[in-house]
């Protein structure tokens, strides 16, 4: 994809204008940041699950995950690039605060945390979903199979670490996962992102994406497994 250290330029980019250029090369460093983000979400989540005493292959399948976030940040920063941004170094995180709910223990907190990554990464494979069939530039749609293999991996992370926990932790689950799935779309759809819809084809994500990958991934997965693992009844 570079030649001299300069992105090629397919036709359907070089059809955009300026300002949508502008847009979108500051979306995808928006993006940038925020899968750095990710990338420190999931080294904490790594810690929580080795003081939880995890199984092995839920390790290595975090430390994995710690791994790709910071691949896709480099992947979204390269397309800031591609649209014209020149700054070529590397992302930052927004925040390196670990995730903390009020009137949890550190020790409730470390099973909260890894439910709240389970959630915002099965919302993220929905997103990645929603997107591809407008997604019209090969290299992105490449990019997009191989980002949405990884984010299903990730989401496995916390779907095995709900379903190897105890009764305890199960409780604080049942207690607190109405607050979690609150948090949720604040997490997953609450941005900068706005209506521009012709921009979507180059891998922008609206407001109306967004909120519709999150109602359906929990409608068809987040409250089903839930319910199948005794976390939450049927109503």
């Amino acid at each position: 994809m570079f030649e001299n250290g300069l992105w090629h330029r397919l036709s359907d980019v070089d059809g955009l204008s300026s300002e949508q250029r502008a847009e979108l090369a500051a979306y995808w460093w928006q993006r940038a940041e925020g899968e750095m983000t990710s990338w420190v979400g999931f080294r904490h989540v790594l810690d929580d699950l080795e003081v939880e005493g995890s199984p092995p292959k839920l390790i290595a399948l975090a430390k994995r995950a710690v791994h790709d976030e910071r691949q896709h940040a480099l992947w979204c920063r390269d397309w800031a690039m591609k649209f014209g941004r020149v700054d070529s170094s590397e992302p930052r995180p927004r925040s390196e605060r670990r995730v903390e709910l009020g009137g949890a223990s550190e020790s409730e907190n470390r099973v909260l945390r890894v439910a709240l990554c389970c959630f915002t990464e099965t919302v993220g494979c929905f997103i990645l979903r929603h997107v591809r069939p407008r997604v019209s530039n090969p290299e992105l749609r490449a990019l997009n199979r191989r980002h949405l293999a990884d984010e299903l991996q990730h989401s496995r992370v916390g779907w095995g670490y709900l379903a190897s926990i105890d009764e305890r932790r199960k409780d604080l689950l049942r207690q607190r996962v109405s607050e979690l799935l609150d948090l949720l779309p604040i997490a997953c759809c609450d941005g900068s992102e706005q209506d521009l819809d012709e921009l979507v084809p180059f891998g922008y994500f609206t407001p109306r994406l967004l909120r519709k990958a999150h109602d359906e991934a929990v409608h068809e997965v987040i409250v089903p497994g839930l319910v199948h693992l005794g976390l939450r009844s049927t109503a």
